[in-house]
């Protein structure tokens, strides 16, 4: 059985990703990416090169649901201290729409 992030690229829909915290599947406009910079910190935005992790656009409850499980360092392949996390989640504040690269 295919995935369903294949399967919606093959049917013309673009593609789909998974929210890092909740794990619902949608199109990347409606999530916000989340990288690792080589310093350890992290930082938002499409553009940026590395692996990346997807989150909820708007949803505090997404970010802490991911952060509580440790699912930024699990998503981004490396190990990621509790610093980054809370200075990303004090850069989205209330909202998390795209930051536009902001460091975390």
């Amino acid at each position: 059985m295919a995935s369903r992030a294949r399967t919606g690229a093959a049917e013309g829909r673009g593609p789909v990703r998974t929210c890092i915290g909740c794990r619902r599947t949608g199109p990347p406009e409606a999530l916000v990416r989340v990288v690792a910079l080589p310093d350890g910190s992290l930082a938002t935005g499409r553009g940026l090169g590395g692996r990346g992790a997807w989150l909820c656009a708007g949803s505090p409850a997404c970010f802490e649901a991911a952060a509580r499980r440790g699912a930024f360092s699990r998503a981004l392949g490396r190990q990621v201290d509790p610093e980054s996390v809370g200075a990303l989640r004090a850069l989205l504040g209330g909202g998390h729409g795209d930051a536009g690269g902001v460091r975390g």
